[in-house]
Protein backbone atom coordinates (compact mmCIF):
# COMPACT_ATOMS: atom_id res chain seq x y z
CA UNK A 1 0.00 0.00 0.00
CA UNK A 2 1.11 3.26 -0.93
CA UNK A 3 0.43 6.41 0.70
CA UNK A 4 0.22 9.23 -1.96
CA UNK A 5 -0.49 12.26 -0.01
CA UNK A 6 1.36 15.32 0.54
CA UNK A 7 2.79 15.68 3.68
CA UNK A 8 1.80 19.46 4.23
CA UNK A 9 -1.78 18.32 3.46
CA UNK A 10 -2.37 15.78 6.12
CA UNK A 11 -0.23 17.37 8.35
CA UNK A 12 -2.49 20.33 8.08
CA UNK A 13 0.88 22.00 9.17
CA UNK A 14 0.76 25.22 6.90
CA UNK A 15 2.38 28.38 7.78
CA UNK A 16 1.21 31.23 8.97
CA UNK A 17 1.10 34.62 6.88
CA UNK A 18 2.73 37.10 8.63
CA UNK A 19 0.87 38.57 11.69
CA UNK A 20 -0.97 35.96 12.33
CA UNK A 21 -1.30 34.38 16.17
CA UNK A 22 0.34 31.05 17.05
CA UNK A 23 -1.25 29.25 20.03
CA UNK A 24 0.73 26.89 22.27
CA UNK A 25 -0.78 24.68 24.89
CA UNK A 26 1.37 21.87 24.87
CA UNK A 27 3.30 23.03 27.54
CA UNK A 28 2.97 26.07 29.44
CA UNK A 29 0.33 28.63 27.68
CA UNK A 30 1.83 30.79 24.91
CA UNK A 31 0.30 33.33 22.41
CA UNK A 32 2.68 34.66 19.96
CA UNK A 33 0.90 38.01 17.50
CA UNK A 34 2.88 39.08 14.93
CA UNK A 35 6.05 37.82 16.28
CA UNK A 36 5.29 39.40 19.69
CA UNK A 37 4.64 37.41 23.17
CA UNK A 38 1.13 38.43 24.28
CA UNK A 39 -0.30 35.61 26.27
CA UNK A 40 -2.69 36.85 29.48
CA UNK A 41 -1.41 37.18 32.97
CA UNK A 42 -4.42 37.11 34.86
CA UNK A 43 -5.10 33.39 35.44
CA UNK A 44 -9.14 33.17 35.17
CA UNK A 45 -8.48 34.99 31.37
CA UNK A 46 -5.60 32.51 31.03
CA UNK A 47 -7.79 29.42 31.64
CA UNK A 48 -10.62 30.84 30.01
CA UNK A 49 -8.27 31.35 26.74
CA UNK A 50 -7.30 27.44 27.27
CA UNK A 51 -11.13 26.49 27.08
CA UNK A 52 -11.66 28.44 24.13
CA UNK A 53 -8.68 27.10 22.23
CA UNK A 54 -9.23 22.99 23.27
CA UNK A 55 -13.14 24.20 21.88
CA UNK A 56 -11.70 26.23 18.77
CA UNK A 57 -13.88 26.90 15.67
CA UNK A 58 -17.11 25.64 18.03
CA UNK A 59 -18.95 27.49 19.91
CA UNK A 60 -18.84 27.50 24.15
CA UNK A 61 -21.88 28.02 25.80
CA UNK A 62 -21.73 31.28 28.81
CA UNK A 63 -22.81 29.28 31.48
CA UNK A 64 -20.77 26.28 30.43
CA UNK A 65 -17.63 27.98 30.72
CA UNK A 66 -18.76 29.39 34.00
CA UNK A 67 -18.99 25.93 35.29
CA UNK A 68 -15.58 24.85 34.34
CA UNK A 69 -13.70 28.08 35.48
CA UNK A 70 -15.60 28.09 38.75
CA UNK A 71 -15.49 24.40 39.59
CA UNK A 72 -19.39 24.59 39.78
CA UNK A 73 -19.63 27.17 41.90
CA UNK A 74 -19.39 30.10 40.59
CA UNK A 75 -19.76 33.60 42.12
CA UNK A 76 -22.46 35.52 41.85
CA UNK A 77 -21.17 37.60 39.72
CA UNK A 78 -19.78 35.14 37.64
CA UNK A 79 -21.48 36.51 34.21
CA UNK A 80 -19.89 40.05 34.49
CA UNK A 81 -16.35 38.77 35.40
CA UNK A 82 -16.57 36.40 32.31
CA UNK A 83 -17.73 38.90 30.48
CA UNK A 84 -14.88 40.77 31.64
CA UNK A 85 -12.25 38.51 30.74
CA UNK A 86 -13.88 37.99 27.00
CA UNK A 87 -13.08 42.18 26.66
CA UNK A 88 -9.64 41.41 27.90
CA UNK A 89 -8.88 38.52 25.47
CA UNK A 90 -10.72 40.34 22.58
CA UNK A 91 -7.77 43.87 23.20
CA UNK A 92 -4.75 41.15 23.29
CA UNK A 93 -6.09 38.91 20.72
CA UNK A 94 -7.01 42.29 17.97
CA UNK A 95 -5.90 45.76 19.70
CA UNK A 96 -6.62 47.31 16.76
CA UNK A 97 -10.45 46.15 16.34
CA UNK A 98 -10.91 47.52 20.03
CA UNK A 99 -9.22 51.04 18.98
CA UNK A 100 -11.46 51.17 15.91
CA UNK A 101 -14.58 51.45 17.86
CA UNK A 102 -15.97 47.93 16.21
CA UNK A 103 -18.84 45.94 17.89
CA UNK A 104 -17.37 43.68 19.84
CA UNK A 105 -19.22 40.80 18.84
CA UNK A 106 -18.47 40.88 15.30
CA UNK A 107 -14.50 40.47 16.70
CA UNK A 108 -12.45 38.74 14.07
CA UNK A 109 -11.31 36.08 16.71
CA UNK A 110 -13.19 36.11 19.44
CA UNK A 111 -16.65 36.25 18.62
CA UNK A 112 -20.51 36.20 20.73
CA UNK A 113 -22.18 33.08 19.43
CA UNK A 114 -25.64 32.58 20.42
CA UNK A 115 -25.31 32.09 24.37
CA UNK A 116 -21.87 31.82 23.94
CA UNK A 117 -18.47 32.78 22.64
CA UNK A 118 -16.61 30.97 19.43
CA UNK A 119 -12.73 31.36 19.14
CA UNK A 120 -11.66 31.40 15.77
CA UNK A 121 -8.25 29.39 14.82
CA UNK A 122 -7.12 28.63 11.51
CA UNK A 123 -5.15 26.00 10.00
CA UNK A 124 -1.51 25.74 11.54
CA UNK A 125 -2.23 28.61 14.73
CA UNK A 126 -2.60 25.85 17.44
CA UNK A 127 0.30 23.33 18.36
CA UNK A 128 -2.87 20.97 19.52
CA UNK A 129 -3.72 20.77 15.46
CA UNK A 130 -0.34 20.31 14.49
CA UNK A 131 0.24 17.51 16.48
CA UNK A 132 -2.96 15.63 16.03
CA UNK A 133 -2.05 16.10 12.19
CA UNK A 134 1.07 15.05 12.08
CA UNK A 135 -0.13 12.02 14.55
CA UNK A 136 -2.78 11.24 11.82
CA UNK A 137 -0.07 11.44 8.82
CA UNK A 138 2.45 8.81 10.73
CA UNK A 139 -0.72 6.16 10.90
CA UNK A 140 -1.12 6.59 7.58
CA UNK A 141 2.26 5.56 6.86
CA UNK A 142 2.18 2.63 9.41
CA UNK A 143 -1.07 1.60 8.30
CA UNK A 144 1.24 1.05 4.47
CA UNK A 145 4.14 -0.20 6.80
CA UNK A 146 6.31 2.89 5.94
CA UNK A 147 7.74 1.96 9.34
CA UNK A 148 10.84 4.83 8.94
CA UNK A 149 8.29 7.81 7.52
CA UNK A 150 5.57 6.82 10.43
CA UNK A 151 8.13 7.44 13.27
CA UNK A 152 9.48 10.80 11.70
CA UNK A 153 6.13 11.64 11.65
CA UNK A 154 5.42 10.62 15.41
CA UNK A 155 8.68 12.32 16.49
CA UNK A 156 7.68 15.59 14.63
CA UNK A 157 4.21 15.77 16.73
CA UNK A 158 5.91 14.37 20.14
CA UNK A 159 8.60 17.46 19.41
CA UNK A 160 5.36 19.86 19.45
CA UNK A 161 5.61 19.50 23.38
CA UNK A 162 6.87 22.10 25.78
CA UNK A 163 6.30 20.20 29.12
CA UNK A 164 3.29 19.13 31.54
CA UNK A 165 -0.04 20.52 29.32
CA UNK A 166 -1.79 23.39 31.52
CA UNK A 167 0.53 23.05 34.07
CA UNK A 168 1.45 26.52 34.66
CA UNK A 169 -2.67 27.12 35.14
CA UNK A 170 -2.95 25.37 38.54
CA UNK A 171 -5.75 22.79 39.54
CA UNK A 172 -8.11 25.57 40.46
CA UNK A 173 -8.07 27.36 37.45
CA UNK A 174 -9.17 24.43 35.09
CA UNK A 175 -10.85 20.59 35.41
CA UNK A 176 -7.90 18.32 35.74
CA UNK A 177 -9.59 16.25 32.75
CA UNK A 178 -8.39 18.60 30.01
CA UNK A 179 -4.69 18.12 30.85
CA UNK A 180 -4.94 14.49 32.24
CA UNK A 181 -7.04 13.83 28.10
CA UNK A 182 -3.79 16.09 26.48
CA UNK A 183 -1.44 13.34 28.68
CA UNK A 184 -3.10 10.36 27.30
CA UNK A 185 -2.76 11.78 23.83
CA UNK A 186 1.26 12.01 24.24
CA UNK A 187 1.46 8.84 25.62
CA UNK A 188 -0.69 6.55 23.08
CA UNK A 189 1.95 8.59 20.71
CA UNK A 190 4.80 7.63 22.40
CA UNK A 191 3.17 3.82 22.41
CA UNK A 192 3.05 4.54 18.36
CA UNK A 193 6.27 5.86 18.31
CA UNK A 194 8.15 2.77 20.03
CA UNK A 195 5.88 0.57 17.93
CA UNK A 196 6.97 2.03 14.27
CA UNK A 197 10.61 2.20 16.02
CA UNK A 198 10.65 -1.57 16.42
CA UNK A 199 8.68 -2.27 13.04
CA UNK A 200 11.72 -1.10 11.72
CA UNK A 201 14.15 -3.02 13.41
CA UNK A 202 15.50 -0.37 16.24
CA UNK A 203 14.00 -2.88 19.04
CA UNK A 204 17.65 -2.29 20.73
CA UNK A 205 17.68 1.24 20.81
CA UNK A 206 14.01 1.48 22.29
CA UNK A 207 14.68 -1.38 25.55
CA UNK A 208 16.31 1.33 27.51
CA UNK A 209 13.39 3.37 27.22
CA UNK A 210 10.72 0.93 27.38
CA UNK A 211 12.03 -0.02 30.98
CA UNK A 212 11.76 3.31 32.17
CA UNK A 213 8.34 3.75 30.62
CA UNK A 214 7.30 0.77 32.53
CA UNK A 215 8.28 1.93 35.86
CA UNK A 216 6.54 5.57 35.35
CA UNK A 217 3.02 3.69 34.37
CA UNK A 218 3.10 0.36 35.99
CA UNK A 219 -0.48 -0.40 34.77
CA UNK A 220 -0.27 0.57 31.25
CA UNK A 221 0.05 -2.66 29.65
CA UNK A 222 1.03 -1.69 26.39
CA UNK A 223 4.29 -0.21 27.40
CA UNK A 224 4.93 -3.84 28.99
CA UNK A 225 4.03 -6.29 26.07
CA UNK A 226 6.09 -3.51 23.98
CA UNK A 227 9.41 -4.46 26.08
CA UNK A 228 8.91 -7.85 26.18
CA UNK A 229 8.70 -8.02 22.27
CA UNK A 230 11.63 -5.74 21.83
CA UNK A 231 13.28 -7.89 24.14
CA UNK A 232 12.51 -10.91 22.17
CA UNK A 233 13.72 -9.26 19.15
CA UNK A 234 17.13 -8.75 20.36
CA UNK A 235 17.24 -12.74 21.93
CA UNK A 236 16.69 -12.17 25.76
CA UNK A 237 13.62 -14.15 25.53
CA UNK A 238 14.57 -14.86 29.24
CA UNK A 239 14.22 -11.17 30.07
CA UNK A 240 10.80 -10.72 28.34
CA UNK A 241 9.14 -14.01 30.55
CA UNK A 242 10.12 -11.87 33.15
CA UNK A 243 8.87 -9.05 32.39
CA UNK A 244 5.82 -10.48 31.89
CA UNK A 245 5.92 -11.82 35.45
CA UNK A 246 6.43 -8.54 37.36
CA UNK A 247 4.03 -6.62 34.85
CA UNK A 248 0.81 -9.20 35.44
CA UNK A 249 1.77 -9.07 39.02
CA UNK A 250 1.92 -5.44 38.96
CA UNK A 251 -1.74 -5.41 37.55
CA UNK A 252 -2.98 -8.35 39.85
CA UNK A 253 -2.12 -6.22 43.24
CA UNK A 254 -3.50 -2.63 41.73
CA UNK A 255 -6.36 -4.10 40.01
CA UNK A 256 -7.49 -7.53 41.25
CA UNK A 257 -7.71 -8.68 37.66
CA UNK A 258 -5.70 -10.21 35.21
CA UNK A 259 -3.75 -9.29 32.28
CA UNK A 260 -5.30 -8.01 28.96
CA UNK A 261 -5.42 -10.36 26.10
CA UNK A 262 -2.51 -8.93 24.39
CA UNK A 263 0.01 -9.09 27.29
CA UNK A 264 -0.93 -12.66 27.59
CA UNK A 265 -0.36 -13.41 24.33
CA UNK A 266 2.89 -12.22 23.90
CA UNK A 267 3.67 -14.03 26.96
CA UNK A 268 2.07 -17.13 25.03
CA UNK A 269 4.07 -16.42 22.21
CA UNK A 270 7.30 -16.78 23.63
CA UNK A 271 6.69 -19.54 25.98
CA UNK A 272 5.58 -21.89 22.46
CA UNK A 273 8.98 -20.53 20.70
CA UNK A 274 6.95 -18.44 18.43
CA UNK A 275 8.05 -14.77 17.46
CA UNK A 276 5.45 -12.22 19.20
CA UNK A 277 3.07 -10.87 17.19
CA UNK A 278 2.09 -7.61 16.31
CA UNK A 279 2.45 -6.53 19.72
CA UNK A 280 5.15 -3.80 19.03
CA UNK A 281 4.16 -3.24 15.63
CA UNK A 282 0.07 -2.23 16.48
CA UNK A 283 -0.84 1.44 16.52
CA UNK A 284 -3.00 2.17 19.69
CA UNK A 285 -6.52 4.21 18.30
CA UNK A 286 -5.37 7.95 18.64
CA UNK A 287 -7.32 9.28 21.68
CA UNK A 288 -9.95 11.65 20.19
CA UNK A 289 -10.42 15.19 20.36
CA UNK A 290 -11.59 16.62 23.93
CA UNK A 291 -15.53 17.13 23.43
CA UNK A 292 -17.56 20.21 25.21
Amino acid sequence: MRVTRERSTAEGSGTQPPGEATYLVLGPLEVWRAGRLCTPTALKQRALLVLLLLHANRPFPMYTLIDELWGGSPPRSAVSALQMYVSGLRRTLEPGHSREGHDARTHPLLRTSGSGYLLQVRPGELDLDRFRGSAAWGHELMAARDCTAAADAFRRALSLWRGTPLGDLGQSCLPDHYAVRLEEERLALVHDRIAADICRGRAREVVGELAELCARHPLREGFHEQLMVALAETGRRAEALDTYARARRTVVENTGIEPGPGLRGTQQALLSGDRPGNAGHERCRPAGAIQA
